[in-house]
């Protein structure tokens, strides 16, 4: 008997210490999500924290959505952005989900334009822009 709950001490102990010491690593934050309802936002994000946009879209009209300048440099754009069609339905259109994550500390403005290719002197015909700052 004096074994067993030597044994079994031995184990709540060793389960405790485990327990503990999960607490002690940390997660990174929830990714932020944002829309075009979010444009002219100021946003704040962890770093290592995601950011994702999602913005409407419609690549059958010749129009996609892509960064205006330069990527803030406390940025980093993961991956390409996904487009996820509303319906099966010929020229539909759908959402485009940009992700970015916080590298490094600083601020800066994120722009992006929705706009032609093949039009490069037009206007875009929608822009989204939201200033993050990483900490």
């Amino acid at each position: 008997m004096n074994r067993l709950m030597k044994a079994l001490s031995a184990a709540l102990v060793a389960v405790l210490l485990a327990l503990g010491l999960s607490g002690c690593a940390t997660s990174p934050a929830a990714p932020v999500q944002l829309t075009q309802k979010d444009s002219g936002a100021t946003q704040q994000l962890a770093i290592g924290q995601e950011l994702r946009i999602s913005l409407d879209a419609n690549p059958t009209t010749g129009y996609q959505w892509a960064i205006d300048g330069t990527l803030p440099a406390q940025l980093q754009q993961v991956g390409q952005a996904k487009y996820t069609a509303g319906s099966t339905a010929m020229g539909a259109g759908g959402v485009e989900v940009w992700t970015f994550t916080g590298k490094s500390s600083g601020e800066g403005v994120l722009k992006l334009k929705y706009a032609r290719s093949f039009e490069p002197t037009a206007p875009p015909a929608r822009t989204f822009t939201v200033a993050v700052s990483v900490k």
